[in-house]
């Protein structure tokens, strides 16, 4: 299976979300989607994107960085209704809470779920805190709840209002997403590395999750960081580094495997699905200049916006330029001033993107 087909899964999984009238009423809101940004819910959230919550880059998923940021908007004295915001906070939870859903099911389909040794999962961590992470997290009782026999994510067509019709194609999305991940390079190495796991590799995951717990434990993360977020957040970021640069042999092999299967679900289930189903398809930009690419497996570009093009994190971008034929997703950007001001953008490459998008 190529990275085309899932691709194209996600797109199709995102033409559904995106027909829902649920969703739609979500979306209009958001900045990017407003006709104005000065004022109102659009108004709010956008001073919560200027004040460093990534509204636009995480749509789907965003209720945390509304309440986490909420006291710096009191600084840009926007004008607002409470009761309209608490409205659409409903409606945003309720997307949220559908999306988590169906990540939490495709997860499900990961080989050996939910018999998963990964350090990753051990409490405390990223993809475990319940504080802020910048990770698309594991629910606590997630894998207790059985969703790998579930066929289809349930509750989810119930909760986004949906029509018979509707039900029937949000599952058939769902499925042929999982389908899509089954086959992909990142999950059927992670099938491996599992089944090449002996008893010894087995101990070495058990004593670094127990590790890794203590490490991370509350009175250990307080005695870092007592309150900031960012710091706390960076603080497990760091231990779970540590904990797996220390694994060896098939252990750490199991460890790299998992880490690229749920980066892959978190990349196309989440950030490019959330980008697809609330924006659309990407922006093409036309010709751009001074293109670098960077080395590495995972290939990251940076160029300068024409003229006075401005652009937010998280938005899928296309160029008019050989080097770069597919879709780009923006990860971070900088503007300098001088005699003539410029923007400049990083971005992931998504292959296989070319013949989708």
């Amino acid at each position: 299976m190529t990275n085309s087909h899932i691709w194209s899964a996600v797109t199709r999984q995102a033409e559904c979300w995106a027909a829902l009238p649920l969703v739609q009423e979500f979306a209009k809101q958001l900045p990017r989607n407003a006709s104005t940004r000065t004022a109102g819910v659009p108004g709010y959230l956008q001073a919560l994107q200027a004040s460093g919550a990534q509204i636009a880059a995480t749509p789907l998923r965003l209720t945390g960085l509304v309440s986490g940021f909420s006291e710096l908007v009191k600084s840009f004295d926007v004008p607002y209704d409470e009761s309209d915001l608490q409205r659409w906070l409903q409606m945003a939870g309720q997307v949220e809470i559908s999306h988590r859903e169906t990540v939490a099911w495709l997860r499900s389909r990961m080989p050996g779920y939910p018999q998963l040794p990964a350090p990753q999962l051990a409490p405390g961590t990223p993809l475990t805190t319940v504080e802020f992470t910048y990770r698309l997290s594991w629910g606590e009782q997630e894998r207790a709840q059985g969703l790998q026999l579930q066929d289809v994510p349930s509750g989810i067509a119930r909760r986004l209002g949906a029509n018979a019709s509707q039900a029937h194609d949000l599952g058939e999305a769902a499925r042929a997403l999982a389908s899509t991940l089954r086959s992909s390079e990142e999950w059927l190495r992670l099938g491996v590395a599992r089944s090449a796991l002996g008893a010894a590799d087995r101990e070495a995951l058990r004593d670094t999750r127990a590790r890794v717990r203590e490490r991370l434990s509350p009175s250990m993360i307080d005695a870092h960081e007592p309150r900031r977020a960012l710091p706390r957040h960076d603080y497990r970021c760091a231990v779970l580094k540590e904990e797996l640069d220390a694994l060896t042999g098939q252990a750490r092999e199991f460890a790299d495997a998992f880490d690229a299967a749920d980066e892959l679900v978190e990349l196309a289930a989440s950030d490019v699905f959330g980008q697809l189903a609330i924006y659309g398809f990407p922006v093409n930009l036309g010709r751009v200049a001074e293109i670098d690419l960077e080395p590495g497996a995972t290939q990251y570009a940076s160029f300068t916006l024409p003229g006075d093009t401005w652009l937010e994190p998280g938005c899928l971008i296309r160029i008019d330029d050989s080097l770069i034929a597919d879709t780009m997703l923006m990860v971070g950007g900088s503007f300098s001033f001088g005699s003539t001001s410029r923007t400049r953008v990083r971005v992931r490459v998504l292959p296989g993107t070319s013949s989708v998008w």
